[in-house]
């Protein structure tokens, strides 16, 4: 179904521990925003269990990558985009930078 919240979701990336603080912080703006939508983050291996059980409690859904997928060499932000596309479980994907903050 089209529309469908549960088939959309908002999605960022935390590659190193200084991500997290960022990531954690737009998954809060994002919540007092009252989204309706899924809040899911791309979680690298090189972040440390302390920091992605934090991840575990803000977000809605963790995707763990490993930085050896990264063949191309692209930024972090061109992997989330493109490891969106195989989120087929999903209709809409919006990929946002860490360092964004949603005011409403």
């Amino acid at each position: 179904m089209m529309g469908d919240s549960n088939s959309q979701l908002w999605l960022t990336y935390a590659v190193t521990d200084d991500d997290v603080e960022k990531a954690l912080t737009l998954c809060v703006s994002m919540k007092k925003a009252m989204t309706t939508r899924k809040l899911a983050v791309l979680v690298s291996n090189k972040i440390s269990a302390s920091l992605r059980k934090a991840l575990h409690l803000g977000f809605d859904l963790l995707f763990p990558i490993e930085e050896e997928w990264n063949t191309a060499g692209l930024s972090d932000e061109e992997f989330a985009k493109l490891f969106a596309l195989t989120l087929k479980s999903f209709e809409k994907i919006v990929v946002l930078d860490p360092t964004m903050l949603v005011n409403s």
